[in-house]
C-alpha cells in the first residue's frame, strides 16, 4: 500500500510532466505574424502551410488575365540590370509618356514625334547588354515593342493610334515588371469605356485620371488598378 508521501510525490512528478509536455503546444501571444518577403520585396504573412506562394503576383496576374496579348513575357523574379541599362530601360517608359501625353492632347503630330523617340530609345537596348533571363525577356518585349511602335507611326488618325496605344501599354506593363523600373513612381490605370467599350489599361506616373483614349470627352475616366 502507498504511504502519503508516496502519493504526493507521485501527483507533483505527474503534474511537472503535464506542464514539460504541453509547454511546446501553448500558443504564445502578443507575437508578429512570421513575414516572409515576396517576389517583388514586400512583406507578407504566411500562410497555414508556410508559404505565400499562392499570393505571388495575384494582382498583376488577375491584369495580365485582360491583356490582348497573352505572349508577352513576364519574369516572375525581376531581373536587376546595371544601373547604365536601368537608365536607358526608363527612358523608354520616359517616351511612352510623352505618347500618353500627346494622346491625352488629342495631338496627333505630337504622337508621331514621340513614336519615333520610343522606337529611338527601345533600340539603344541591346539583349546582348543582358543576360540569361533578362536578355530573353528584353528580346521578347523589344520585338513586340518595334511591330506596334512601325505600325502606330504609319496608321493615321488618333482613334487608331489609341488602338496600338493599349497594345503598348501591355508591353510596357510587363517591361516595368520584369525589370523593377521607377517602383513606387507609376500606375496601372483601367478605363472599361476605352475603345467602344472594349475597355484599355495605360501606365501612368500620375494619380490623378487623364484619359489617353477618351481624351477630352472622358478625361477622368478610368480607376487606379495597381501601383507599379
Amino acid at each position: 500500500m502507498k504511504t502519503p508521501k508516496n502519493i504526493l510525490a507521485l501527483i507533483i512528478f505527474s503534474l511537472i510532466w503535464m506542464l514539460t509536455s504541453c509547454g511546446g503546444g501553448i500558443k504564445q501571444e502578443g507575437k508578429s505574424p512570421k513575414l516572409m518577403p515576396t517576389e517583388h520585396g514586400a512583406m507578407s504573412e504566411m500562410n497555414g502551410r508556410g508559404s505565400t506562394s499562392d499570393d505571388i503576383h495575384e494582382q498583376h496576374n488577375s491584369l495580365i488575365n485582360d491583356f490582348s496579348h497573352k505572349d508577352i513575357v513576364i519574369l516572375e523574379h525581376p531581373y536587376q540590370p546595371t544601373q547604365e541599362i536601368q537608365v536607358e530601360l526608363e527612358q523608354v517608359i520616359d517616351a511612352y509618356l510623352r505618347i500618353e501625353v500627346a494622346l491625352i492632347k488629342g495631338d496627333e503630330q505630337g504622337v508621331n514625334n514621340s513614336v519615333d523617340v520610343m522606337a529611338n530609345k527601345i533600340m539603344a537596348v541591346q539583349p546582348t547588354q543582358l543576360f540569361d533571363k533578362g536578355s530573353e525577356a528584353w528580346k521578347n518585349h523589344q520585338a513586340f515593342y518595334k511591330s506596334k511602335l512601325k505600325e502606330m507611326r504609319h496608321i493615321t488618325g488618333l482613334e487608331n493610334k489609341r488602338s496600338y496605344f493599349s497594345h503598348l501599354s501591355e508591353i510596357m506593363y510587363c517591361t516595368i515588371k520584369s525589370f523593377g523600373l521607377k517602383q513606387g513612381k507609376l500606375f496601372a490605370i483601367y478605363c472599361p469605356m476605352a475603345l467602344d467599350n472594349k475597355g484599355a489599361y495605360w501606365i501612368s506616373d500620375s494619380k490623378t485620371i487623364k484619359n489617353p483614349y477618351m481624351g477630352e470627352k472622358m478625361l477622368t475616366c478610368g480607376e487606379i488598378k495597381e501601383e507599379l
